[in-house]
């Protein structure tokens, strides 16, 4: 009963753990004795095992961090993400979706039956069905960030939500790769947050694109926005054994 989600000793990947969600997950995985390598643009405080300074969009640099990990991965947790604004449509696409798939797909290899992936989609990716024809033109390439940039530019004024795309990007691409992966014993699931109470969210009505109402309609019937352990609990269950 002492590992009873079958992390101790386990080497774990995830990203964005500098901060809210991945940040509370990263502890998580720490305080269950898991080998943790964590993947962000900004300063880790979580004690990892190590820590791997990686910018999301940008193919060289998710390649040196993926040469820096284990050859072998039980659970990779994809929490990497930013708003738009301030970030533009095209990184926040490439950030949110196209870098954890590329990372996704680099690190598959290494993981064995009972492997598990959780990624954090939204509440704002919940129009993925009406716009499925252009989430799967998008998700036909192959993985290359240089071939989701250039459909990107040449797409931009059909995507007036960058966000919002990305994460309806990442429940589509968890639905189409669930059955390969169970087919290797691999699970792949996303969580779809509620506004949460974040240096993200703080970013991102300051930008003034988000009202406070707008926000509100999305809010749990508890009334509160959710904080980052609400969500890093479900990511470390989701991968446990």
């Amino acid at each position: 009963m002492s590992d009873l989600l079958g992390y101790q000793g386990k080497n774990v990947v995830i990203t964005g753990a500098a901060s809210g969600m991945g940040k509370a997950a990263a502890q998580l995985l720490v305080d269950l004795g898991a080998n943790v390598y964590a993947l962000d643009i900004a300063e880790v405080s979580v004690p990892v095992t190590q820590a791997i300074t990686t910018d999301m969009k940008d193919a060289a640099s998710i390649d040196a961090a993926a040469s820096a990990l284990p050859d072998q991965v039980y659970a990779l947790f994809n929490c990497a993400g930013v708003p738009s604004p301030p970030f533009s449509c095209e990184d926040t696409v490439l950030i949110n979706f196209s870098g954890l798939r590329y990372l996704t797909e680099a690190l598959l290899p290494r993981m064995s039956e009972g492997g598990a992936i959780a990624s954090i989609a939204s509440t704002a990716g919940m129009g993925w069905k009406p716009n499925l024809a252009r989430v799967l033109e998008f998700l036909a390439m192959d993985n290359s960030l240089d071939a989701a940039r250039e459909w990107l530019s040449a797409n931009t004024d059909a995507l007036p939500d960058g966000y919002g795309f990305s994460k309806q990007c990442i429940i589509v691409y968890a639905m189409s790769q669930a059955a390969e992966l169970a087919r290797r014993g691999i699970r792949i699931n996303c969580i779809a947050p509620s506004p949460t109470d974040s240096a993200f969210m703080v970013q991102l009505k300051g930008e003034g694109q988000i009202p406070d109402e707008a926000v509100e309609l999305f809010l749990p019937p508890n009334g509160r926005y959710a904080i980052g352990s609400d969500m890093g609990g479900p990511l470390v269950l989701l991968n446990s054994k």
